[in-house]
């Protein structure tokens, strides 16, 4: 029995050193690790690089970067026109009003190339931006690109849209503030140019397009007029329906004529002899009447109705024509009168809300901020570097 509890109590004596052992391996691994990573967090030595960023910033903050001033100047474009107001509203925050289309194209001519070479010719822009007295990295490169002047040009001068009122911000950083506002001014002169004569030029071109055809029309009305008068001058009559009717109007007016001297004859010759001068008056007249009707009517005998009728029908075209060429020429000259009203209409004005002035301080750079800024970047950056390569050390001794 004594062999056998001797037995156990080793067993488990030689159990207790092994896992001690392992505990202590353990413990030592543990230690190892949290001394790497206490290491790596504690040491300072390559945070001196933030330190140091930081500092040649500020020596570049304090001593070399060139001040910039921004005037800044609001404007709104009006059209001649003016719709109802809770309608103009609707399709202005809708993105469909005319003064808000009129805003994002001059937005977009804004930062064009056309208003950086229109601003380089006025104000020579790139010699200002270039000049060497600024500091190196805020200025523009000596000999920049086309492509390169206008990115340039871009972050100097930005345009902002108010959505619900459409009024349009223009600010431009220059390195001084009297270019600063004579920049902006420039800016606004030449977007009231161009406003004007996109503006002009669609009415133009519209009142263009009507008046020639106007002349078209009044051309196709002369044309149908002279064809009109040959036609007649070559069948010597003013109008072939017209002379027609007129020569039967007179044969039915010579045989009513005759029926009531017929009559009268017979009224007379009840109580008078042949030989009565009433009767004798009577039957002279009716013999006048008797031979101009016969007249008339060999008149209308001797015509060809074939011939006649043809006639009709040319003068009839020709007069149809006339008239639907008048009618042409009617509408196309209330045409002009409402195109002239309508591209009044569509004038458009650059209204100024708030002139360029002169700014009497420098708001960029933001010297303070951006140190600032700096700083706490790349201590962030910093940290989170520093805590990566402690994970990977770790799971690498693990």
């Amino acid at each position: 029995m004594k062999q056998i509890l001797e037995k156990l109590r080793g067993a488990v004596s030689r159990r207790l050193d092994q896992r001690k052992d392992l505990v202590t391996q353990q413990q030592g691994k543990l230690s190892v690790a949290y001394t790497d990573v206490r290491s790596a967090t504690v040491n300072f030595g390559s945070y001196r690089w933030v330190l140091v960023i930081t500092f040649l910033a500020a020596v570049y903050y304090g001593l070399f970067a060139s001040d910039r001033y921004i005037t800044e100047a609001q404007l709104y474009v009006k059209s001649t026109k003016n719709g109802a107001g809770a309608l103009t509203q609707l399709s202005l925050l809708a993105g469909g009003g005319s003064e808000a289309r009129d805003a994002l194209l001059l937005k977009s001519y804004i930062h064009s190339s056309d208003m950086m070479r229109y601003l380089n010719s006025e104000i020579a822009l790139k010699d200002h931006f270039i000049d060497s007295q600024w500091d190196m990295i805020a200025r523009l490169g000596s000999e920049p690109t086309e492509e390169e002047f206008l990115s340039y040009y871009r972050g100097k001068v930005h345009v902002s849209i108010d959505p619900e009122s459409g009024i349009l911000t223009v600010s431009g950083e220059a390195f001084s503030p009297e270019y600063s506002q004579r920049m902006v001014g420039a800016i606004l002169t030449e977007s009231e140019r161009f406003i004007n004569s996109v503006s002009q030029k669609i009415a133009t071109e519209e009142i263009k397009f009507v008046s020639s055809e106007l002349e078209n029309a009044r051309d196709r009305v002369n044309e149908a007029r002279d064809r009109m008068l040959t036609f007649q001058n070559e069948n010597q009559l003013l109008d072939p329906a017209a002379s027609g009717a007129a020569l039967q109007s007179v044969v039915n007016e010579l045989e009513r004529r005759l029926v009531e001297l017929e009559t009268e004859k017979k009224v007379l010759s009840s109580y008078l002899n042949s030989s009565a001068p009433q009767l004798v008056s009577v039957q002279s007249r009716i013999d006048s009447v008797q031979a101009q009707l016969d007249e008339e009517r060999k008149k209308i005998a001797n015509q060809d109705t074939d011939a006649i009728n043809d006639v009709n029908a040319r003068f009839e075209q020709m007069k149809l024509e006339f008239e639907f060429a008048t009618k042409l020429y009617q509408v196309a000259l209330q045409g002009l009168e409402q195109a002239r009203v309508d591209s009044y209409h569509k004038l458009k004005h650059l209204v100024v809300l708030q002139a360029p002035k002169l700014p009497d301080e420098a708001l960029a750079p933001r010297k303070l901020y951006n140190l600032i800024t700096l700083f706490v970047l790349l201590s962030l950056a910093y940290g989170i570097v520093t805590m990566t390569l402690a994970t990977i050390r770790e799971h690498r001794d693990v």
